[in-house]
């Protein structure tokens, strides 16, 4: 199944089951970033995801910088934080609140949990809506994770998106064409051919400028001010509002919103191409 077409931004039917998103790739592929501002405009928008942050190894650019309601586990191993997963994992059927997972790359504790229980089965069991995000670029090392999980771990959750991170792209081609060359994956077109979507992540030119302060891309959007750095450029921030107010929201609206966290005023309103 290929990208929807971008909706209007009705307002959403709020869902009964909480959602539990988590992103998976090798490292660098981008998956705390596309989190971050998933985070970001779905708090924008009304929803309160609880953030789970079991990346022990991202420093520069973790999700535990969004503030101190992120949560984490007391152990960087795989199996304690695998653990501590199940620990949360249980709580959400009591909170019926959504959640928002950043697991790293690398063997991770989610992949503990896959190799010790049939996590799709009984996360549908639960009641939990279970939305898994694979991250990729244009190296064929990005399908590996969904190869391995795929083929040889039987991972194959009903919601599961594929997301080509913009980029990451080699700009050397036609990015359509570069785009149609990564769908013919066979272990994507496996997926997109049990029921999968995918979608293009768009790109952010001066991202790290951001990343590097520490701040929440409506914070530097909206300029605020980041301790021990100079002001931003005018032209970083109308650049990171375009892609906050125009960019982003057109690739969530294309995928809709049973694959997002809830967020009870709709999606964010895709802003015209002007902005």
């Amino acid at each position: 199944m290929t990208a929807r077409e971008p909706k209007t931004a009705a307002k959403e039917t709020v869902k009964a089951q909480p959602t539990l998103m988590m992103a998976i790739g090798r490292q660098r592929v981008g998956k705390t970033t596309f989190l971050k501002v998933l985070t970001e405009l779905t708090q924008q928008q009304g929803g309160h995801p609880e953030i789970w942050n079991t990346d022990s190894l991202n420093k520069s650019n973790t999700i535990a910088s969004m503030g101190d309601y992120v949560l984490e586990p007391a152990t960087v191993t795989a199996k304690g934080q695998a653990a501590w997963l199940e620990q949360r994992i249980e709580q959400l059927v009591e909170t019926q609140n959504d959640a928002i997972l950043d697991i790293g790359g690398g063997w991770t504790a989610v992949h503990e949990l896959v190799k010790a229980s049939p996590l799709v089965a009984q996360l549908e069991e639960l009641g939990i809506n279970l939305v898994t995000v694979f991250m990729i670029g244009s190296e064929h090392a990005d399908i590996d994770y969904l190869e391995d999980l795929q083929a040889n771990r039987g991972f194959i959750p009903k919601n599961t998106v594929i997301v080509i991170n913009e980029a990451l792209l080699s700009g050397r081609v036609d990015a359509s064409e570069e785009i149609r060359h990564i769908l013919q994956y066979p272990a994507i077109e496996g997926a997109l051919g049990r029921g999968a979507v995918y979608g293009v992540f768009p790109a952010l030119d001066g991202i790290k400028r951001v990343s590097d302060r520490g701040q929440s891309f409506m914070d530097f959007a909206a300029n605020r001010p980041a301790h021990g750095f100079p002001t931003s450029s005018f032209f970083d921030r109308c650049r990171v509002s375009r892609w906050l107010r125009r960019d982003v929201p057109k690739f969530l609206a294309a995928l809709g919103p049973d694959y997002l966290p809830r967020m009870p005023a709709g999606l964010p309103e895709v802003m015209g191409v002007g902005v």
